[in-house]
């Protein structure tokens, strides 16, 4: 009993630590080709109340080498300045802390925003490296290993007033839905993978994702399937929506009892289903600056 305690602590601090988070990523490019990156991270009241509650438990046997820092969750609400600034390399080269502001959004979740800028957009990249603060120091300390082609990463190109995206959002989606060492974690407890999601649904509620490209002074051409104005939309979610569709849980299922019978295309076709996301499924999309 005390070992499968310990297990669940695990499961819930470990996604409370990556589910209560609404993030959203805006990379605005300029036609010479600098711009600025602005993010926002926000987190949820019930979880920052979860970690304080949590933290006041005595520490159960097996849980001290799994699960992550409990203090440093709380620490991801409110970075400070030197934290934001080494994370200026792995944006690129050149990339260069502006400012952040600490505050609320209109949920009253949690957060701050944080700007950048840089003078070259083809040395920019976005990948799982480029999450904020010291999000890569509570992930170490959970065991997880950040790898930056998991889950999906950004680059650009630019030639003349031609800009090139290109993206593996598509590609790496299913990473960020699904945890495998949460599905482990299931199985131990004799659940099925779709179960584990539909419980992660049920503490992911209210978090959102996105990330966004904006064209300063508009566009004049593009390929992008999803644009509204002078922002494309590679990828924006609401994330409890997603994990509780029926659809989703099925393919999850599918995955985990066949990895490899899942054929190619069929990640971006099923993510193209889902009501509650959108999703750039090309790989490269190109605009022309007016």
């Amino acid at each position: 009993m005390r070992q499968c305690s310990a297990i669940l602590l695990i499961a819930v601090v470990s996604l409370f630590a990556t589910s209560c988070i609404r993030s959203s990523m805006v990379v605005e490019v300029k036609k010479d080709g600098s711009g600025s990156i602005l993010s926002r991270y926000y987190f949820s009241p019930q979880m920052l109340a979860l970690i304080d509650q949590l933290g006041a438990l005595p520490q159960l046997e097996g849980a001290g080498q799994q699960g992550p820092d409990l203090g440093m969750i709380k620490e991801l609400a409110k970075p400070d300045k030197e934290s934001l600034e080494a994370d200026e390399k792995n944006l690129g080269e050149g990339v260069r802390y502006v400012k952040h502001e600490a505050g609320k959004d209109a949920d009253g979740w949690e957060g701050y925003v944080v700007t950048y800028e840089f003078d070259d957009i083809s040395k920019v990249h976005i990948n799982q490296k480029s999450v904020p603060g010291k999000a890569k120091e509570l992930a170490e300390s959970a065991g997880e290993d950040l790898e930056a082609n998991k889950g999906g990463q950004v680059t650009f190109s630019k030639e003349g007033d031609v800009l090139t995206i290109h993206t593996t959002l598509a590609e790496g989606s299913m990473d960020e839905f699904v945890d495998q060492d949460q599905l482990d974690q299931a199985k131990q407890m004799g659940m099925k993978p779709s179960q584990a999601i539909q419980m992660a649904a049920g503490m992911s509620d209210g978090m959102r994702v996105g990330m966004f490209v904006r064209i300063d002074g508009g566009i004049a051409e593009t390929n992008a399937e999803h644009v509204t104005g002078n922002l494309i939309i590679l990828t924006e979610a609401d994330v409890t929506k997603v994990l509780s569709d029926p659809d989703f849980a099925q393919f999850v299922d599918r995955v985990a009892d066949d990895p490899d019978g899942i054929e190619d295309g069929e990640i971006q076709e099923l993510f193209g289903k889902l009501e509650a996301m959108t999703l750039e499924t090309s790989d490269t999309v190109t605009v022309r600056f007016q």
